[in-house]
């Protein structure tokens, strides 16, 4: 069982995706996600996130992006994409490591986008 929320991530000074150990099979991990964590993932496309080894998480943008009135929706998304190795946790609050290598292959980011596509993701 997935345990959600920021509190079950491990925080991490260093880039902890430098290593080969973090592959992530995108196709495997998108069909578990839920709708909100979903969301999230295609956030991180929209803004292109993913071009930099971390970003610092704006849960207002977001919110507004979503149009989403609560934060333990996103925060369980966060935890969700920890989870996962989409994104790590830095040892500075509402900083996170972003796992490139799921965004950096063409095949994955080629199935990023249909998957979208097919499933009409986009902000409200």
């Amino acid at each position: 069982m997935i345990k959600t929320g920021l509190r079950h991530c491990k925080e991490f000074a260093i880039d902890p995706f430098l290593t080969d150990e973090c592959k992530v099979d995108i196709s495997n991990v998108v069909m578990k996600l839920s709708r909100p964590a979903l969301e999230l993932m295609y956030y991180i496309l929209n803004k292109k996130i993913f071009l930099n080894e971390k970003f610092v998480f704006d849960i207002a943008d977001f919110k507004n992006f979503y149009n989403k009135k609560s934060n333990t929706s996103v925060i369980q998304s966060l935890g969700v994409l920890c989870f996962y190795n989409i994104i790590a946790k830095t040892t500075l609050s509402g900083v996170y490591w972003i796992n490139r290598k799921v965004f950096s292959e063409n095949k994955e980011m080629e199935f990023l986008e249909n998957f979208f596509r097919v499933k009409g993701m986009k902000e409200n």
